[in-house]
């Protein structure tokens, strides 16, 4: 098992590759062991807001997939019972 540092550095690796969960939880460590940090605070408030917008965007594609299937199977049953 090994112990992944929690540094800034380390957060901000991982965003750069789009990991922003687990860059959030660094950040997220770091502000429990110091509260007062500003930094780590902000970059909390960013990386949700970023993770929300990712989401959002997963989900829009989700509907948009889903109602392009729906298209099709209802042009299929249609033209299958002409």
């Amino acid at each position: 098992m090994t112990l992944e540092p929690k540094t800034k550095t380390f957060a901000g690796i991982y965003e750069s590759q789009g990991h922003y969960t687990e860059a959030l939880n660094i950040y997220i460590d770091l502000l429990k062991e110091n509260p007062l940090d500003e930094e780590s605070a902000d970059n909390i408030k960013r990386l949700q807001a970023l993770i929300k917008k990712a989401n959002d965007g997963k989900k829009r594609t989700a509907e948009i997939q889903i109602s392009a299937l729906e298209t099709f199977l209802q042009k299929t049953y249609a033209y299958k019972n002409a």
